[in-house]
């Protein structure tokens, strides 16, 4: 038998679900609750499989009450139940698995129901075949990495099956680009505030952070990442160990001493700078350090390196820094003794049109 609990400020509206879901049967009514607040902590403690929850209470969002009792409860599912039409397409938005009009029809319950039977029947079939990966403290802090994420350059990440994820908005992508970047280190709601929404007052930058929470847990929790997101002591983190990033790749190549044919593999893994494309003013310093530890190890390699990885590694220095006469001057040369005329012709032209720029 499944566990809901039920939150409404009518308490009529409480009385009249309670019945119709004894009616129905296969649910346990484990607690009802006029205010979100009251919720939380019975919400935490039973672990309910639903909540049926009222989107429009005095002084309570929807959305950011889903997302307060979804931080306590993740594995539960949200059916909301209202009075009002207009809140349907934000209620799906939410991946919400059912919309309840007042009155509820108990037909629309039962269907309501079946679609969280399915959607619990797959879920169960995902974890029994091992779809599901297990968080860092279950698997005694061996990591997992099914998920592949991209930050040089443009931000992407990728499902296990290859698949590019979509995000629901700009905010909602930064949010997780944040939590990422502080690598599974808890960080407080209020730098979170500062860094993403600087330019609203508290009150509004509140429901905007606990919106776009809400969008991120959603889209982990549907792709079978129900953890993904944890929170305590007023702060947040994710458990970046599932996540394997180019970074991460591009490290393990430093790491070790390269031989030419690893240069090789190695120099195209640097495809831009840190979040180049998204450019977050809070990842300034880290996208420097990465780019300036980058051209350094460029620099050490290019003693000896064969001539065509040297010019190889001299076009990406000159990409990253143009300005800089010398890399020019030892690209010519390089190319020169590999007998690529042409080659050295286009590189003094690229140096002359610089130094004209620069003029």
């Amino acid at each position: 038998m499944w566990k809901a609990i039920l939150i409404d400020d009518e308490e009529i509206a409480l009385d009249v679900l309670d019945i119709e879901l004894m009616e129905i049967g296969g649910v346990e009514v484990v607690g009802k609750f006029q205010l979100v607040t009251e919720a939380l902590e019975p919400c935490a403690r039973l672990q309910p499989d639903l909540i049926f929850l009222d989107i429009e209470m005095p002084g309570t969002n929807g959305i950011a009450a889903a997302e307060m009792l979804f931080a306590r409860c993740p594995d539960a599912e949200i059916i909301y139940v209202t009075a009002h039409h207009q809140y349907a397409i934000d209620a799906f938005d939410t991946n919400a698995i059912g919309y309840l009009l007042k009155p509820v029809a108990k037909e629309r319950l039962i269907k309501a129901l079946a679609r969280f039977a399915d959607l619990h029947e797959r879920k169960t079939k995902r974890i029994g075949n091992g779809l599901v990966p297990p968080s860092a403290e279950q698997t005694g802090g061996r990591e997992e990495s099914p998920l592949s994420l991209k930050v040089l350059g443009s931000m992407e990440l990728y499902a296990a099956d290859g698949r590019l994820m979509t995000w629901r908005t700009k905010k909602t992508k930064e949010l997780f680009a944040l939590l990422w970047h502080y690598q599974g280190q808890p960080v407080y709601k209020y730098v979170i505030l500062e860094e993403l929404w600087p330019e609203y007052p508290v009150e509004r930058s509140q429901r905007l952070f606990h919106t776009s929470l809400y969008y991120l847990r959603s889209m982990f929790k549907s792709e079978g990442y129900p953890d993904m997101v944890m929170y305590g002591d007023e702060r947040y983190w994710i458990h970046s160990s599932i996540i394997q990033s180019d970074i991460d790749r591009l490290s393990d190549h430093l790491q070790a001493s390269l031989s030419g044919k690893e240069w090789r593999e190695t120099l195209p893994l640097y495809t831009g700078d840190y979040f180049e494309t998204e450019h977050y003013q809070w990842a300034n310093a880290r996208r420097m350090e990465l780019r300036l530890t980058w051209i350094s190890s460029m620099v050490q390699a290019l003693d000896n390196a064969e001539d065509d990885v040297q010019s190889m590694i001299l076009r990406q220095l000159i990409r990253l820094e143009p300005n800089r006469e010398e890399y020019y001057d030892m690209l010519f040369d390089c190319l020169n003794r590999a007998g690529d005329q042409a080659g050295a012709r286009q590189t003094k032209a690229m140096k002359e049109r610089m130094l004209l720029e620069e003029a």
